[in-house]
């Protein structure tokens, strides 16, 4: 364990591989697998892996995943993520920047990311994959006319037809939609702002809502109030640091908004059942 640890987790950038904020390629077995030899990373833009054969295994903050054909995973923004390994898998790995993918799917999306892996049809894998052949051709003829156009029309596609799976499970019931969207956006706030803004009301006033009604409503969505996700939100980040970094706690809880380090180490306790300090020794054994 003590080999793989960093001063911070890394973070890779798109940007830095691709100025255009877009790769996408189909993958097998028989070539290079994307993610092989990136060990535990973060990455400032979504993945989403298509799978069209066999199996594959991927750990997604403290959970390992397991995608099967046909299927869809997606990782969203600032996730620790490794990939571990898989059997006769071949399909199509997508990262995307997210001035790419339009607001109204960037809330599923996002739900979409506690979701796991998610079974489709060959049919509904058939129509992904045909698209993006045409994404990956048009990816790589820079000179075409439209060149851009046509990539943002394509990408739109497939992201709101990735979202529009995830959403069918949602059912159609209008108030079940608009209860998700409002979770959904408290989710994606919260990601944005959990290390500054550690009140309920906070996340009410940003959405324009009282905090009953936000917290009746994500409390009827996950089982659990603002309150308690506000909590887990920072407290996963704080694992995330205790497990892969040798940053000290006293920084992490600088890190995470918290002033006081030993109300900080409180917190975790109530949360977590073990000290920072504890939760790393049992973690580096």
């Amino acid at each position: 364990m003590s080999s793989r640890l960093k001063q911070t987790i890394p973070v890779h950038i798109l940007e830095e591989r691709s100025p255009l904020g877009l790769e996408v390629w189909s993958v097998s077995m028989a070539g290079e697998k994307p993610g092989e030899s990136l060990g535990i990373h973060r990455d400032d833009h979504y993945i989403f892996v298509l799978l069209e054969t066999g199996e594959s295994r991927i750990m997604i903050d403290f959970q390992t995943q397991c995608l099967k054909a046909p299927g869809l995973l997606y990782v969203q923004p600032g996730q620790v993520h490794e990939y571990v390994d898989s059997i006769n898998a071949s399909g199509w790995f997508v990262a995307v920047d997210a001035m790419w993918v339009g607001d109204l799917f960037q809330p599923v999306l996002h739900e979409a990311a506690a979701l796991g892996p998610l079974c489709i049809t060959t049919e509904q894998q058939a129509s992904l994959s045909g698209l993006l052949k045409v994404l990956e051709a048009a990816r790589n003829d820079a000179a075409s006319a439209y060149f851009k156009p046509i990539l943002h029309s394509l990408v739109s596609a497939f992201t709101g037809m990735v979202a529009g799976l995830y959403a069918g499970q949602a059912g159609d019931c209008k108030q079940a939609l608009r209860s998700s969207a409002i979770t959904a956006s408290f989710r994606q706030l919260l990601t944005a702002h959990y290390k500054t803004l550690k009140s309920p009301a906070d996340y009410a006033g940003k959405l324009n809502l009282s905090l009953s009604y936000l917290n009746e409503t994500v409390k009827a969505n996950t089982g659990f109030p603002v309150s308690y996700w506000i909590q887990q939100e920072t407290m996963l980040e704080a694992r995330r640091l205790l497990y892969y970094s040798k940053i000290s706690v006293k920084e992490i809880a600088y890190q995470l908004g918290y002033e006081d380090p030993t109300y900080f180490s409180r917190v975790f306790k109530k949360v977590v059942g073990l000290s920072p300090g504890d939760y790393r020794r049992q973690n580096r054994e």
